[in-house]
């Protein structure tokens, strides 16, 4: 299942009304996600008083979120941040140390900055 049709049942089962709502399930990366929302977006979007199309929602992980926004904006399309899944904990460990912990995140970080960089190389941002 995708993240959007995970998201588009999660919204129907909190009872939720989504008919303004539009999902995207073909892309593999947020890259191809905004080339699959750009003409939805275009056709879609709601316009201000004087024409500019009004800002989407931008629902992705908080970890990615500035890439994602970059790229959007890149395609032209306003979106306002609504970051979610925060990898936090709810208090500090000032007195545990965890190898495995550590190393995924590093892998996390590791993966956004090896993205920014392969975006802004490529010209998505």
């Amino acid at each position: 299942m995708s993240e959007a049709d995970a998201f588009k049942q999660l919204i129907a089962e909190q009872g939720l009304l989504d008919r303004m709502a539009h999902y995207e399930n073909q892309s593999r990366n947020t890259y191809e996600n905004v080339m699959y929302i750009k003409p939805i977006a275009g056709e879609f979007g709601k316009k201000r008083s004087d024409g500019a199309p009004l800002p989407w929602l931008l629902i992705t992980s908080a970890s990615h979120m500035y890439r994602s926004v970059k790229i959007f904006q890149r395609q032209g399309i306003e979106v306002i941040p609504v970051p979610v899944d925060y990898q936090t904990a709810n208090r500090l460990k000032w007195t545990s140390f965890d190898l495995k912990d550590g190393i995924e995140n590093w892998h996390k970080v590791i993966h956004e900055l090896i993205g920014l960089i392969a975006y802004w190389f490529t010209g998505k941002i």
